[in-house]
């Protein structure tokens, strides 16, 4: 069985080939611009000549763009070619990588928080918070900041995750972005 891992919740694109739970191909594009222009190529790199049976997107929180185009080209990728698609948020992926329960990455304006109990169930919501908040909230240094991830663990824990229809597939976005804050500020 082979599942496509994508990833592009900030400035990376990260796409993995996993073969019955394990990597056998990656395409690792790190903080260029235009992501656009290299998810396709990426994607076409790693899974050429390859039947997919399922895909893993990372729908979010992170950068609007970046989210948007990660969840889109699955949804396409999973309708087109009738597989099944699974979702799951760069947090949760932080969380179960690490086997620790408050992670939090940065945008460079401020965190993305989230908290789990032992099962990785978020407790309450993800929270976006700003740089000085985000330091108050993290006295004792008690969240994990970087963003580490084992693509094989996550993949073990959402074997047994129901599928979603690729129409059902939505971003998780937490931030506002600058045409909500210009509405809301008249």
């Amino acid at each position: 069985m082979y599942n496509l891992f994508i990833d592009t919740h900030l400035w990376d694109i990260l796409i993995y080939l996993l073969k019955d739970g394990k990597i056998v191909d990656k395409e690792l594009v790190i903080n260029k611009k235009n992501n656009s222009e290299y998810i396709f190529p990426s994607i076409v790199k790693v899974i050429d000549g390859i039947k997919l049976d399922e895909i893993i997107v990372v729908n979010g929180p992170g950068s609007f763009t970046g989210v948007r185009l990660g969840v889109t080209i699955a949804k396409t990728l999973a309708y087109t070619l009738n597989i099944p698609i699974k979702t799951i948020t760069a947090l949760e992926c932080m969380a179960i990588s690490n086997d620790t329960y408050k992670v939090a990455f940065s945008d460079s304006n401020g965190y993305y928080v989230g908290n789990f109990d032992e099962s990785f169930n978020l407790i309450g919501d993800y929270t976006y918070l700003k740089d000085q908040d985000f330091v108050n909230l993290n006295t004792n240094n008690e969240y994990l900041l970087d963003y580490n991830i084992d693509v094989e663990k996550i993949y073990a824990f959402l074997k047994n995750r129901k599928s979603i229809n690729p129409h059902q597939v939505k971003p998780i976005y937490i931030k506002k972005i600058g045409v909500e804050i210009d509405k809301s500020s008249k």
